[in-house]
């Protein structure tokens, strides 16, 4: 996030926070109708993907503040741990097979 801040300045910080914002709410939705529709590993699963980024994402933002004492936390799906980025894109892969499948339902189909 402090790369981000130096290269972009305020804006570009707003607009990256406002796409994890984006991220983790969808998640949270995806997760909510797939309970709602009695798949419950699913939704807790997709409720999950979402905690996970923004507890990441919050704490990176701390420390890049100053507010919290370093990790060797990456940010999601802009730092290049190549594990961690890895397991971000397969979060997204799983959230998104999750929505599909909560979108077939939902028309009446069968999964």
């Amino acid at each position: 996030m402090a790369v981000i801040a130096e290269e972009t300045g305020f804006v570009g910080v707003a607009i990256v926070l406002f796409l994890y914002y984006w991220f983790i709410r969808y998640a949270f939705e995806i997760g909510r109708q797939a309970i709602k529709l009695e798949r419950y590993f699913q939704g807790l699963l997709a409720q999950g993907i979402g905690l996970w980024i923004g507890v990441q994402v919050a704490i990176n933002v701390g420390v890049a503040s100053g507010a919290l004492p370093t990790k060797g936390l990456t940010l999601p799906f802009v730092s290049f741990g190549g594990s961690a980025l890895l397991s971000g894109m397969i979060a997204v892969g799983l959230l998104l097979r999750v929505d599909k499948e909560n979108r077939i339902l939902m028309r009446g189909g069968q999964v």
